[in-house]
């Protein structure tokens, strides 16, 4: 039985939603693939820069009085040096991180005002946990995707969730641990004060850095989901518009969804561009039931059954479907040699340009390779 896409959001995602419904949206009336690629990333670039500046002058402002009261205090007993230092912590982080995510929201939202959504968003994921706003809270807000299996489809069909858990555990540390490292790498090289000021105050810089790294990561994110999303829904509708529909046999259909299922397995997480890419073709084709959507063998037999011209068109798909999330891993390396054989060369440059193209903020140059037909590369 397939989980639904219309499940509650979780409240984390709501103060999201929240603040993104009340953000003023802009209309230029051009729609993104209007905008040439430059012009889109000298805008993104520029809301990147104010996002850093902002992020880290926050950083600095909300570190400034815990670190003073700890070198403030630091002779005081212990009840009252850690009473403080714990009591100024706790304020001061939780208005570093509404301010950082109401910034981090606000950069997405200015991204999401670019690709002009409107223009290309289709009535089938307008709501629901894959709708855009909710996709940019969660990017914005870096929030886990959902676990869902769509059409039976496992996204950690072949990861351990052990080993996810240890990753974000180690992702959630990095401050703490670039903190740690900088005051006691020149405690021991500087002693306790460089140029007269405490070394506690290291931790300032360390913040700044993170604080703009963090929000350098957000917009490129949220600019590869619209991208996504905007592609997605211009793919679906031009293999309806082609009249494809009408032209796939009913196993080069099912070999579409076993394209993307088995992009979405070799990627081992359910990036958005990879759900919305499968949510429209479920609907262009009907599908409700599961069909083992997710196997590896049974798309290279379809491959081998269907005519040339099928193929061809599947193969179209998965390297679109494998590029959809901007980076490629070994697993898919490795298993799309299989299903390109001798055509290896000519499908991986493509994948690897497509690639390249979503993860550099090149919309048009990639619109331009991911169409689907029946001709070969």
């Amino acid at each position: 039985m397939n989980e639904p896409t219309t499940a509650l959001p979780s409240r984390f995602e709501r103060f999201g939603l929240y603040h993104l419904e009340r953000f003023e949206r802009e209309n230029t009336g051009e729609t993104a693939f209007e905008i040439p690629d430059e012009e889109l990333t000298r805008q993104v670039n520029r809301i990147s820069v104010k996002g850093v500046v902002l992020s880290c002058l926050v950083g600095m402002i909300c570190v400034f009085p815990i670190i003073y009261v700890d070198v403030r205090f630091t002779n005081a007993s212990a009840w009252v040096h850690y009473g403080w230092l714990i009591a100024v912590t706790v304020v001061a982080t939780a208005i570093e991180f509404y301010c950082l995510f109401y910034i981090s929201l606000k950069a997405v939202h200015k991204v999401s005002e670019l690709i002009h959504l409107e223009h290309v968003m289709h009535e089938s994921l307008e709501d629901g946990i894959f709708g855009v706003k909710n996709i940019l809270a969660r990017t914005a807000l870096e929030i886990n995707d959902p676990e869902l299996k769509i059409l039976g489809i496992d996204p950690f069909k072949r990861i351990s969730k052990k080993n996810l858990f240890v990753l974000g555990l180690l992702y959630k540390g990095k401050i703490i641990v670039s903190n740690l490292l900088l005051k006691y790498s020149l405690r021991f090289t500087v002693g306790s004060r460089l140029l007269g000021v405490p070394i506690l105050y290291a931790a300032i810089p360390v913040e700044m850095f993170w604080n703009g790294l963090v929000i350098l990561k957000v917009i490129r994110e949220a600019r590869l989901r619209l991208f996504g999303y905007a592609l997605a829904n211009k793919i679906a509708d031009s293999v309806a518009a082609d009249g494809y529909l009408e032209i796939l046999s009913p196993e080069a259909k099912k070999g579409c969804l076993r394209a993307i299922g088995n992009a979405v397995v070799m990627t081992q997480n359910y990036h958005p561009n990879m759900i919305i890419l499968l949510l429209r073709f479920k609907d262009l084709f009907q599908v409700e039931e599961e069909d083992r959507y997710d196997d590896w063998e049974l798309f290279l037999e379809t491959l081998r059954e269907v005519s040339e011209q099928e193929r061809n068109f599947l193969l179209d798909l998965l390297t679109v479907a494998a590029a959809f999330d901007g980076k490629l891993s070994p697993i898919e390396k490795e298993h799309l040699q299989e299903a390109y054989q001798q055509d290896a060369e000519l499908y991986l440059k493509r994948l690897t340009d497509l690639t390249s193209h979503l993860k550099n903020g090149r919309l048009n140059a990639a619109l331009s390779l991911c169409q689907l037909d029946f001709i070969k590369g």
